[in-house]
């Protein structure tokens, strides 16, 4: 069913409204002291609180020993039970905006795109309730990227963040390289070599399985470049920038050769079953069920998860990685967060939310959710490390909802290079301020035609990027049902970027 713009707006205001009504007729709970802590006498003047909150993906492994003394230490401060919601990576978009659309009792979210959300005024603003309740939110993370992820000069989600740029590696099966005779991977024709011969050897292996359009589109067709500065805006189907020209760009009018290119690419290698069949559909973590022979991750190096989880899939198996990113290049950030963590303007328990968000904040507690138990799951191998213990561990979920820079280690027992890479991605002297730093785009006047290019993305976009129809039929595909509506965003995109960087002049 379609809905005018203005019968759309009338409904969000009216759930606003409602949803306002339902918090002032059930009361809130007792504030804590300015510091954001509890009442020096204790907890006994907050009343108990159960935070239902939702995160992406899987339980970790010993997440319930570790969810038991996060609410062991929480009866003692804060008052508060956990009842955290894991949903499916291939369904937690869809399940967020059925919650959101329908008032579901969520005190905290996790969301990866929140600009929408925050448009149809679905989630609080947050800069009282921090300034209020979450000094250690904003102690452990810097200025940038604090006022950088505001909307509107309004901050409505906390940003999840400990890099300057997004890292993304390929991982590879280690011990199907050394099988069949491949050197380690240096580059990237290497690697497309080796998915050919697994393809040839390992017939029973899949060679190929990307995370998503994400990796295998345009961020893949920026890193053959980087001085390119390719980027995708936003998650807008078709649009782009390059060049740190403060210009937004379309596939249609202004195809990018590098662009071109890979999608001529990811459709031979679809055509030659590297790709998977289901590349559509299946993500990376078929590599750590033993699946795939390459994927790709937001990680530099082979995360703690996906190891443990391949070894015991496939005993014996190994993984390594292999990036395009080196800690000489020299690239611009705009200081965008990959990750949020945001409180629904339903939740009946904000101040709680925000307060146990703080709590997250403070480095033991940081340390507890992150890695585990210490001595039990991890040690401690110096400042801005640890160690995970191989027999007990522990893949934590910071990204979902207490990443930053500050409290943040790195697992020591990676590679040195990988390491080096984690700490250069850092380290602010090796960037320098994107054009695009501290501009955050308002969908709401094109919202209707934001609606219709997603669901056209859906349906032409990513197949096209995933390799599986051919590229020039699938341009044509994608522009005979979206072109009108590529056309009007990125107007507005480039209509309020102008203004964005005239503000600056």
């Amino acid at each position: 069913m379609r809905f005018g713009k203005k019968r759309f707006w009338l409904m969000v205001a009216s759930f606003i409204l409602a949803a306002a009504l339902t918090a002032c007729s059930t009361g809130g709970t007792t504030p804590p002291s300015e510091s954001g802590e509890p009442p020096a006498s204790g907890n006994e003047d907050l009343k108990p609180v159960t935070l239902k909150i939702m995160f992406p993906g899987d339980p970790p492994a010993n997440w319930d020993e570790v969810k038991s003394e996060m609410e062991s230490r929480l009866a003692d401060t804060l008052n508060v039970k956990l009842n955290v919601v894991f949903i499916p990576w291939s369904d937690v978009r869809q399940k967020r905006q059925v919650a959101l659309s329908s008032a579901e009792d969520y005190d905290l979210i996790w969301d990866n795109s929140p600009v929408q959300n925050i448009a149809a005024g679905l989630y609080e603003p947050l800069d009282e309730l921090i300034e209020k309740y979450g000094p250690d939110i904003k102690a452990v993370r810097s200025e940038e990227l604090m006022e950088s992820n505001k909307v509107n000069g309004k901050l409505y989600a906390v940003p999840l963040e400990v890099n300057f740029i997004r890292p993304w590696t390929f991982v590879v099966r280690k011990d199907i390289r050394e099988k069949l005779g491949v050197k380690p991977i240096a580059s990237y024709e290497e690697l497309i070599d080796f998915m050919y011969l697994v393809k040839e050897k390992e017939p029973g292996l899949t060679p190929y399985i990307p995370n998503g359009t994400e990796h295998i589109g345009l961020k893949l067709a920026g890193m053959l470049d980087p001085a390119a500065n390719l980027a995708a805006v936003l998650n807008y189907p078709g649009l782009y920038t390059k060049g740190n020209d403060g210009k937004v760009y379309n596939i249609f009018d202004d195809m990018d050769p590098l662009i071109m290119s890979t999608l001529e690419q990811n459709h031979k290698l679809y055509q030659d079953g590297i790709l998977a069949k289901d590349a559509l559909t299946l993500r990376n973590s078929e590599f750590a069920k033993g699946k795939a022979a390459v994927s790709t991750f937001n990680d530099f190096g082979v995360n703690l998860s996906t190891r443990t989880s391949l070894e015991k899939s496939v005993p014996g198996a190994a993984a390594e990685a292999f990036t395009l990113y080196s800690p000489d290049m020299k690239l611009s950030s705009t200081y965008k967060a990959g990750n949020f963590i945001a409180v629904p303007v339903v939740s009946k328990n904000k101040e709680r939310a925000v307060q146990f968000l703080n709590w997250l904040n403070q480095k033991d507690n940081y340390d507890l959710l992150a890695y585990g138990i210490q001595g039990k799951n991890w040690e401690d191998a110096g400042e801005g490390l640890y160690k995970p213990i191989p027999e007990n561990p522990y893949a934590g979920i910071p990204f979902a909802w207490g990443w930053n820079p500050k409290l943040d280690r790195i697992d020591a027992s990676l590679p040195e290079d990988v390491i080096a890479l984690n700490k250069w991605q850092r380290d602010p002297s090796y960037f320098t301020p994107d054009i695009l730093a501290g501009f955050t785009f308002d969908p709401s006047p094109v919202a209707n035609e934001v609606a219709q290019l997603s669901n056209a993305g859906t349906e032409f976009y990513d197949p096209l990027v995933m390799g599986v129809t051919e590229p020039n039929e699938g341009l044509a595909a994608f522009k005979k049902a979206a072109y009108d509506n590529v056309k009007k965003v990125q107007a507005e995109v480039q209509k309020q970027l102008d203004a964005y960087l005239a503000s600056k002049k």
